[in-house]
């Protein structure tokens, strides 16, 4: 294995080793109490957020955030290609999924949109503005997800990049995916609004 493919292997597998750092159970643990064990049982901001309170939901959002971030500079830092950049804010966003440790993973949007934001913050607006404007209509900042994701993919496309940024595209529907339960939840909320 030459030098190039053996710093590939560690970059990738630091991605996935600082994705796996749940930051719901580092705060949790701070405050003496396990996240999966109460509300939703999601170690994730939002979970946090309701059992520990607004500060935490803060805390754990950029910190799972960050980890998210860390991965895209470091493959920047590193001068590795776009596309292996994005495939390192990806596994950062599979080891929130699933971590090393085992155990319950969390959904992965936070580390994502820190992995979005770092990889191109211009092409990151249109994820805001998508969120934005389907918010106005649907009220659930849950169904406005798939609006950010769409803004975000024609904002890649626009910019030129779409093509090498396929590893975080693959990221961004694994994270629908587990949002899928709180899309159906959502939907049925907004029926009962709008009836």
């Amino acid at each position: 294995m030459d030098t190039l493919s053996l710093h590939t292997l560690v970059y990738l597998a630091f991605c996935w080793a600082v994705g796996s750092i749940l930051w719901a159970r580092v705060v949790g643990r701070l405050l003496g109490a396990d996240p999966a064990s109460g509300g939703s049982g999601n170690p994730g901001a939002r979970n946090a957020g309701r059992l520990f309170g607004a500060g935490a939901f803060i805390s754990v959002f950029a910190g799972d955030a960050m980890k998210g971030a860390a991965a895209v500079l470091a493959g920047l830092y590193l001068g590795h290609p776009e596309w292996l950049v994005a495939a390192g804010g990806s596994l950062a966003v599979l080891g929130h999924v699933f971590p090393l440790s085992g155990g319950r993973g969390g959904k992965g949007v936070s580390a994502w949109i820190g992995a979005a934001l770092a990889f191109s913050p211009p092409a990151f607006t249109g994820f805001a503005v998508g969120i934005a404007a389907s918010l106005l209509p649907l009220r659930s900042v849950t169904l406005a997800m798939p609006g950010g994701f769409a803004a975000w993919t024609a904002a890649l496309w626009f910019s030129g990049i779409l093509p090498s940024s396929w590893p975080l595209l693959m990221a961004g529907g694994l994270v629908l995916i587990r949002h899928r339960l709180d899309f159906s939840k959502a939907i049925r909320r907004a029926q009962t609004l709008f009836k």
